[in-house]
């Protein structure tokens, strides 16, 4: 049954291509058939989600007005959403060929001391526009390393470990506001077809900035901690500079297939990576069945986030359709503070439920339903819609349910609450009133 989700993800690019909706509605049955398959190998919180889906497509099927037409919608979104996941997580393949990787601190340390915070948050939002968690996990296991290799004092280490985790969590936050290969541009492109990650970025770069400039003042003398003077070569190395030059030139790549053909970024990002990794695998001499079964087991080890991102879709579906707007639309169409009031609560909401155990993409899909209708009716959702990425990223910072905060908490020995409020709470109250008055620029 494994086979299931390589067939899925074949099918779905398929219907990118093609622009065909029956493969993507196979697709989506074919997720469905292996999570019946498979349901016990889910952890708890995806078997916990996919018990309040199921409930609420039995309300729709009992009380609703169902339709073909629309569970083909509902299916076609699941797949879409599960190929996101799995045809970008396919990276982790050619990662684990990558040495460089692992001495990323010792590379990074190099830097001038001013220059530290900026370096570490850049290469970390490099390497999480392709890696997403795996970058985190990359992060954590090569700073322990790095730590056992040096005579770090205690009060070092634990400074310069927050630090270095700290930044490099906010560096996965700007992933959101920057990268064409995040799931929320995902969600809002699809979802609101008049928008592009090109008219998303430069707003998305201005909220970077102040990220950026905030979190510099606050948090760079704390990797500081990690520079022993005597010990620090001169020079920055060029093996980490042509990774970075690598992540970026791919991002580039798919801005470019982007404007040249019909695919939005996040469908071109879908296409090219898993083309690169198979190519990559095919050129370091991998037989056709050995690429096969690799990209088959690490479809496999993600199911856990596949499922989410499906379920994702089909709630934000059914709460297109179980909750019908057009009574709000008239209050939205030609009022600019009304929009500026619609933005704020989708982003506080976000904020909010992530707080309360909800994990952003879900409220980020309930709350793209929504925007989608609205547009329908005529509703300019530009302004929203960056609210909505602005609080999908300080949610990243803010939940202490996440896997971000739940997989630093555990290699930190601390709370996830601690991560959340103790190590980011003041940072985001500072960089929250600035970034709330972003949309309006919109």
């Amino acid at each position: 049954m494994l086979a299931l989700l390589p067939l899925a993800l074949a099918c779905e690019l398929f219907a990118l291509v093609s622009r065909l909706q029956w493969p993507s509605v196979i697709s989506g049955a074919l997720l469905v058939l292996f999570f019946l398959w498979h349901w016990r190998s889910l952890m708890p919180y995806p078997r916990r989600l996919g018990v309040v889906t199921l409930g609420l497509l039995a309300y729709w099927l009992l009380l609703g007005t169902p339709s073909w037409e629309q569970a083909q919608r509902m299916l076609a979104a699941a797949a879409y959403y599960g190929a996101f996941i799995g045809a970008l997580g396919l990276a982790h393949c050619a990662v684990k060929r990558l040495p460089q990787l692992g001495e990323l601190h010792r590379l990074l340390l190099r830097q001038p001391r001013r220059r530290l915070y900026p370096s570490y948050l850049l290469s970390t939002f490099a390497i999480s526009s392709v890696l997403s968690f795996g970058m985190l996990n990359l992060v954590c296991g090569s700073l322990e390393r790095h730590l056992d290799s040096r005579g770090y004092s205690p009060a070092q280490r634990r400074e310069g470990a927050r630090g270095v985790m700290v930044t490099a969590l906010r560096g996965f936050a700007l992933v959101p506001l920057l990268a064409p290969t995040s799931v929320a541009v995902a969600i809002l492109t699809r979802e609101l077809p008049g928008l592009s990650w090109s008219a998303l970025l430069p707003f998305g770069l201005l909220c970077a900035a102040i990220l950026l400039v905030v979190g510099w003042t606050m948090d760079n003398h704390r990797l500081h901690q990690l520079q022993m003077g005597s010990e620090r070569p001169p020079a920055p190395a060029g093996e980490l500079r042509r990774l970075l030059y690598g992540s970026l030139l791919g991002i580039a790549l798919i801005a470019l297939l982007a404007s040249l053909t019909w695919l939005s970024a996040t469908q071109a990002a879908m296409l090219l990576v898993p083309l690169a990794v198979i190519g990559l695998l095919m050129h370091q001499g991998g037989s056709p069945t050995a690429v096969y079964g690799e990209v088959r087991d690490t479809l496999a080890g993600m199911r856990n986030e596949t499922f989410i991102f499906a379920c994702s879709a089909l709630l934000g579906g059914l709460t297109a359709i179980l909750i019908p707007v057009e009574r709000l639309a008239g209050h939205f169409s030609s009022t600019p503070l009304a929009l500026f009031g619609l933005g704020a609560i989708g982003m506080l909401a976000i904020i909010a439920l992530a707080l309360l155990g909800v994990a952003p993409i879900i409220s980020l899909s309930l709350c793209a339903a929504l925007l989608a209708q609205l547009a329908g009716h005529g509703v300019a959702v530009m302004q929203p819609a960056v609210a909505l990425l602005v609080g999908f990223s300080l949610a990243m910072l803010l939940s202490p349910y996440g896997p971000s905060a739940l997989m630093l908490a555990r290699q930190a020995g601390i709370s996830p609450w601690r991560i959340a409020f103790g190590w980011n709470g003041r940072f985001v109250l500072l960089v929250a009133g600035p970034l709330l008055l972003v949309p309006l620029l919109a």
